[in-house]
């Protein structure tokens, strides 16, 4: 395999308690013990890749979940230890950890900070009880505004705050009262996240209408930038010299590596020239037998053709700001993206979706509404 750098994804699902509007992969913890057996099989599964990536350099980290400050700073030094004795490791990786407000003590947060981990990202949501309670969090306010200070004391570099828009009876005040408290505590990075649940979840009935979703997206982007954030991916603002190393790595369809149930990954080698995709088992059951047995879960193992290349491109660099350089695509795939996908393009431009100008193709203000809308029309 070739020398170029890796981001590494570790998925740890337990939770206290299942959110109504989550659909990621994630197990409600029943006794702690669970934890303790589940990193047993994710370091044979971090031994199996160990060998397979040896000669590549990790230069993100990322714990993802789930809520993975369920999990004591002894356990995760356990998996970083693993992962430095069989990967090699940037200079100044960036570390990430998701945590729950509710489980965000300062005494864990110091002992993660001492493990290396320089980033945290912290799962408020939203500064309403009244939406909290509807979402299911278990947090309060306080516990979010106690969990920032502790951050901040516990010398983070750099503090992300989730928020969630688009929740069932909040309206644009309760929105722009959000980020009124978010600009009081200035994180260096934060993301906002619409509101989508499937038609049998029980508050599909309840959610806002999509234009007045559409107005609170459009008055988070402008109030965004009164605020000095760079709107930098489609639910991502970041200060300046802040953006997450890890998630460009997904939207620039750069390497990286999942380890746990559930965890993506895609990378690309003499064998892939395009790549290739795979997600591991989602179960605890299916996931932990594989791993014993063979050292891994890989599911849904996809080689990634030329044409399905093309594409995945379009739909991750259009999620970002900056677009599609046309001299990039064509560097990329030999052939001038008009030609690929001409007719298309010039038809959600005239619909005053896209934009060329410059040669980089990327969203309009209206675009980035109707993303969605954009995406299946090119593909």
């Amino acid at each position: 395999m070739s020398h170029k750098n890796l981001g590494l994804y570790i998925h740890l699902p337990y939770c206290s308690h299942h959110c109504v509007y989550c659909d990621f992969n994630v197990y409600s913890l029943k006794q702690k013990k669970e934890l303790d057996q589940y990193l047993g099989v994710l370091l044979r599964e971090v031994d199996f890749y160990g060998e397979q990536f040896r000669n590549r350099t990790i230069d993100t980290i990322y714990f993802g979940g789930g809520t993975p400050s369920l999990f004591s700073a002894d356990q995760l030094g356990r998996v970083l230890s693993a992962i430095t004795s069989k990967f090699q490791i940037a200079r100044s990786p960036e570390m990430t950890i998701e945590v729950n407000p509710a489980s965000a003590l300062f005494s864990k947060l110091n002992d993660f900070r001492s493990l290396g981990i320089n980033r945290v990202s912290l799962g408020a949501q939203t500064f309403h009880p009244i939406h909290l309670k509807m979402l299911e969090r278990k947090h309060s306010v306080n516990q979010i505004l106690r969990s920032f200070e502790s951050a901040r004391k516990a010398n983070f570099e750099v503090i992300n705050i989730d928020l969630i828009f688009g929740i069932p009876t909040q309206s644009v005040k309760d929105l722009k009262e959000d980020l009124h408290q978010l600009f009081i505590l200035s994180p260096e990075h934060i993301s906002t996240y619409h509101l989508t649940v499937d038609r049998f979840n029980r508050l599909h009935s309840q959610l806002p209408s999509d234009e007045l979703a559409a107005k609170m997206y459009t008055f988070i982007i402008k109030t965004m930038a009164e605020g000095g954030y760079e709107h930098y991916e489609v639910s991502a603002f970041a200060k300046s010299g802040y953006f997450c190393r890890h998630h460009l790595k997904y939207w620039e369809l750069q390497d990286y590596l999942g380890i746990g149930a559930g965890a993506f990954s895609y990378f690309r080698d003499r064998e892939h020239p395009w790549g290739v995709a795979f997600k591991n088992a989602d179960s605890w059951e299916v996931y932990s037998s594989r791993v014993t047995k063979e050292g891994h879960a890989k599911e849904e193992v996809e080689t990634v053709t030329f044409e399905k290349a093309k594409t995945d491109y379009l739909i991750t660099h259009l999620r970002m700001l900056k677009g599609v350089s046309c001299l990039d695509y064509e560097q990329r795939f030999g052939e001038n993206i008009m030609i690929s996908y001409g007719y298309k393009i010039n038809s959600l431009i005239e619909s005053g979706l896209l934009d060329s100008s410059g040669g980089v193709l990327k969203l309009t203000n209206c675009g980035l509404l109707y993303l969605n809308q954009v995406l299946r029309n090119l593909i």
